[in-house]
């Protein structure tokens, strides 16, 4: 059965994430499962995908491509009073909207996908679908500290958003008027993700939306991200250079402090112990402070900063180290620990609902009470002494990351799709 999505596709930055890889892998495996996009993007995005991707180009042929600029089409004058600039994204999202509801009904599209759970992007997607009449959609998968519940507070809403705001770490430094935006955002996207089924790649992040707002409805895709496997098997497990390593975008959300702190408590038992550190940087002051701590916890023999990789140095960096380590406190599904376990390399975590929820019956995910850096290191210390356990743990691994084939993701992907039509057409 052929389905015609219109995929709204939107990269304002080249810093690959697995948000991107995911649509870029949907868009090369899609036609195989007759999934026949009608891709609407940007003139950066589509440069920004090429940045990323240099095939992209050639697999973006297979499909219908439409690049609309907002500056074109908007029109929301820059002389207006600060108040009046609170509602400017979502103008520029109606404003989008309009030109891309012309496209879904010139193609007779199915359905409109939006690409993620930001705010303004959402409300892209709701507006093209009310203008064109079609069903609509967004795939939750990013990583979003504000969607995480907060102790005491239930359901948000209009009196107790504010403080669900404050309580987030990033909220303590900026201003009042900051944190009334961030709340505005929330509030109207929890109401928006009400009209219609929304998407998302993990169970973690459907758990924490509905905690937020019993009213959204979800449906899971499932397995919602993939590898190709024929590529990790086909290089074999090369000999140990690196006792551990982490690869991840280089950001304090996914735990680069903490690793340090970690890797210290390592290497009071094992003085040599090596840890190859790789990701892409998005801020060089992270990378400097990051730089600062190596030397300050005496670790500059220890840990190896090797930058950004591509892919395939990647899959032969982790094949070469004995196991990964993955302190992240944000993910919806984490293409860093099934990559490793595809490799054939156990993984040490913190057991944020991402990893309990995607990784709890695979034996070669070890996981660590979130913040706990003593815990997270005794477990990679137990690990390193038991190279016996690492080669048992190594099959666990391979076999687990074998059920994560993208082109089941793909068939997965249009069985949500399909999904979304259905509770359409029932309401």
């Amino acid at each position: 059965m052929n389905i015609r999505p219109l995929l709204i596709l939107q990269a304002p930055s080249a810093f690959i994430s697995g948000g991107y890889y995911r649509w870029y892998k949907l868009l090369e495996y899609g036609k195989s499962e007759d999934i026949d996009y009608v891709v609407v993007t940007d003139s950066l995005s589509y440069q920004n995908y090429i940045r990323m991707f240099p095939r992209f180009k050639e697999v973006s042929r297979d499909y219908k491509t439409y690049v609309i600029d907002l500056h074109e089409i908007r029109f929301f004058p820059s002389s207006v009073s600060r108040v009046l600039k609170v509602f400017k994204p979502y103008w520029d999202a109606f404003s989008l909207a309009i030109s891309i509801s012309k496209v879904a009904r010139k193609e007779n599209v199915d359905l409109i996908v939006g690409p993620s759970e930001g705010p303004q992007r959402v409300w892209t997607s709701y507006f093209s679908g009310k203008t064109s009449n079609k069903p609509w959609t967004s795939v939750f998968q990013g990583e979003r500290f504000l969607f995480k519940p907060t102790p005491k507070l239930g359901p948000i809403n209009p009196i107790n958003v504010l403080a669900h705001v404050s309580h987030k770490e990033f909220a303590r430094n900026i201003s009042l008027s900051s944190k009334l935006g961030y709340a505005m955002e929330l509030l109207g996207l929890l109401k928006i993700a009400e009209k219609s089924l929304m998407l998302t790649v993990g169970r973690s992040l459907s758990d924490e939306l509905k905690f937020l707002n019993p009213k959204i409805e979800f449906h899971v895709i499932f397995p919602g991200n993939g590898i190709d496997l024929e590529k990790f098997n086909k290089k074999s497990k090369l000999t140990s250079l690196y006792d551990a390593v982490f690869f991840s975008r280089f950001v304090p959300e996914k735990g680069v402090f903490d690793l340090l702190e970690i890797w210290k408590i390592v290497t009071q038992k094992f003085s040599n112990a090596k840890l190859a550190v790789a990701g892409i940087i998005e801020d060089v002051k992270v990378l400097e402070d990051f730089k600062k701590l190596i030397h300050r916890y005496g670790l500059a023999r220890n840990v190896v900063f090797l930058g950004q990789k591509d892919h395939d140095s990647i899959i032969d960096l982790v094949k070469s180290s004995k196991i990964a380590i993955y302190p992240s406190l944000l993910d919806v599904f984490s293409l860093t620990v099934l990559e490793s376990l595809a490799c054939g390399v156990p993984v040490v975590a913190y057991d944020i609902p991402a990893i309990k929820y995607n990784f709890h019956d695979c034996k070669a995910v070890l996981r660590s009470p979130a913040k706990n850096t003593a815990r997270m290191a005794r477990n990679v210390i137990f690990l390193l002494e038991n190279e016996e356990l690492i080669n048992e743990l190594s099959k666990e691994a391979r076999k687990y990351a074998s059920n994560f084939d993208w082109k089941k993701v793909v068939k997965a992907e249009k069985e949500a799709y399909l999904k979304v039509i259905e509770w359409s057409n029932s309401c």
